[in-house]
């Protein structure tokens, strides 16, 4: 009997552990290897502004929602939402069992995501990513100091209900809470980090599907190794058993992306425009996002350049087609300053708004506007002028072609002075420059999204651009839905393109690769992140 009873629980044992193969996917409890370009700024969710960021925030916190492969929400901390008929409030009730990753495993509460939304806009915070929260109820107001934070619109009706209050008609909004900014603070954790919250493993409290890897999980400028966190109890169980992020060149050699894809140095990893190609015939797969702008853009707080006439001469002295010649490897001519596959309201925001090419046609008058800018300002010539640019050939081509005719046409000289991406953005940011060749990114999706980047209170508003008009054109834009939304958003651009404000020249994308066999990795547009949730490999 004693024999008979050991084989038959060895027999039930057997099939428990076969039920759990069949349970458990075959490519599950993998270990993915990721690189960062660069250390993170900051693991902060409120300011976090940089793409490495942004990446490891996606993988240690959870929002509102998560967004799927589409680009929808699907449950995070909330596991349903309502809102009412026009999207002007919503309702959130989040999970009982979503906790913070600490010892007690304290419970994640709508008082969590009232104190994050709140202090995202305390002018106090200075985010700088805080623009998409400001379809809430009195958003603006707070974030400029003319209403404390508690009168926000969002408050905690029960430890699990979110109510938020909208400014106007926000269909997208639960899209929106995936987002970094959205993410939620614990308010007694936060206050006890003396102001390094996020800068260090032990300042920082999450309640993601990943956790830091023990206390040497995070060496600076090397590697932040992440585990799967055993206190998360999300709608879907994290695949990866953990996910390491190497971080520069310091230990790992990626100078060569696609060898170190095919050779299982990274599993996945940001993919240069010019090896596209070459990544997908070595069996990887490549995702792009056309989401970025560059152009021509002015500095309109500059002593010159805020003259009109003046930008005016240099955007009408050269030849367009001359320039474009010389468009970088990958990149498309840019008709518009919004990039042509955005969407408003889920329909396609050109077709809606009309369609139409704004920039500026050359009218062969860049001598009368010089002329008339000079006489405005007062001045007996123009002074000197530098254009910046990045140090990229095709781009400085693209210079030479308009230096070519500026110095013809305005019988002076002018120079161009290449810069590092990250000298250049400073540069651009701190409004030191002229004139630039720059790129315009969106933090979000649609026409709002990049008009936004231009409102005299954006910290990012690379022309530096005062405008009540434009402001009050852009709020009013904010409560039009449809067409008249379109319409709205197209009329500004048209501004942006006849005032010489920013003067679009081409499109870029930015590309993701995995490796061959890695499966379910998902990249977002507009510094979205990385989602590994759902990552596996497939057996080759």
């Amino acid at each position: 009997m004693k024999r008979f009873a050991a084989i038959f629980l060895c027999v039930i044992l057997l099939f428990s552990l076969a039920a759990c193969e069949q349970d458990e996917p075959s490519n599950a409890n993998k270990s993915f290897q990721y690189h960062l370009a660069a250390e993170p700024e900051t693991l902060d969710p409120q300011i976090a502004a940089d793409e490495s960021g942004i990446i490891l925030i996606q993988a240690l916190f959870e929002g509102l929602t998560r967004l799927d492969a589409d680009g929808n929400a699907v449950p995070g901390v909330a596991e349903s939402w309502t809102s009412n008929a026009d999207f002007t409030q919503f309702t959130f009730q989040l999970r009982e069992d979503a906790v913070w990753n600490d010892d007690d495993n304290t419970p994640v509460t709508a008082d969590d995501f009232v104190y994050a939304f709140q202090r995202a806009l305390d002018p106090a915070t200075n985010s700088s990513t805080c623009s998409p929260m400001y379809c809430i109820q009195n958003a603006r107001a707070v974030h400029a100091g003319e209403l404390p934070v508690e009168q926000l619109g969002v408050s905690a009706l029960d430890a699990h209900t979110l109510s938020v209050q909208l400014e106007y008609s926000c269909e997208d909004f639960p899209e929106r809470t995936a987002s970094a900014v959205f993410m939620p603070c614990h308010k007694d954790f936060f206050l006890t980090t003396g102001g390094r919250y996020g800068l260090e493993r032990s300042t920082l409290l999450c309640n993601g599907p990943f956790a830091i890897d023990g206390a040497y999980g995070w060496e600076h400028g090397s590697y932040i190794n992440l585990r799967r966190s055993s206190s998360y109890s999300g709608n879907s169980k994290p695949l990866p058993s953990d996910v390491k992020f190497s971080i520069g060149n310091k230990k790992v050699d990626v100078s060569d992306p696609v060898a170190a894809l095919t050779d299982g140095t990274v599993d996945a990893i940001a993919m240069p425009s010019d090896l596209v190609e070459e990544a997908k015939e070595a069996g990887c797969t490549v995702t792009g996002f056309e989401d970025t702008t560059w152009g021509l853009c002015f500095n309109t707080q500059d002593e010159v350049m805020r003259n009109l006439n003046i930008r005016k001469a240099f955007t009408q002295a050269f030849s367009r087609e001359k320039v474009l010649a010389h468009l970088p490897e990958g990149a498309t001519a840019a008709e518009n300053i919004i990039p042509p596959d955005t969407k408003l309201f889920g329909h396609d925001y050109r077709e809606l708004a009309g369609g139409g090419a704004f920039y500026p046609l050359q009218d062969t008058a860049a001598a009368q506007y010089l002329a008339a800018g000079i006489q405005e300002l007062g001045l007996e010539a123009l002074p000197k002028v530098t254009i910046l640019c990045p140090d990229d050939p095709d781009v400085k081509l693209m210079v030479n072609e308009m230096l070519t005719e500026w110095n013809t046409q305005f019988d002076d000289y002018f120079n161009m002075e290449p810069l590092s991406d990250n000298e250049l953005a400073s540069r651009v940011s701190s409004g030191n420059y002229q004139i630039a060749i720059c790129s315009i990114t969106p933090e979000s999706s649609g026409p709002l999204a990049v008009l936004n980047l231009f409102r005299s209170d954006n910290p990012n508003n690379p022309a530096h651009l005062r405008s009540a008009g434009f402001d009050e054109n852009l709020a009013n834009a904010e409560n039009q839905s449809g067409t008249e939304a379109a319409v709205s958003c197209a009329a500004m651009e048209r501004y942006l393109n006849e005032q010489c404000i920013f003067y679009p020249l081409f499109y870029e994308s930015h590309y993701f690769a995995t490796a061959p066999g890695v499966t379910g990795i998902v990249f977002h547009p507009y510094g979205g992140g990385v989602d590994f949730i759902n990552a596996g490999k497939d057996s080759l």
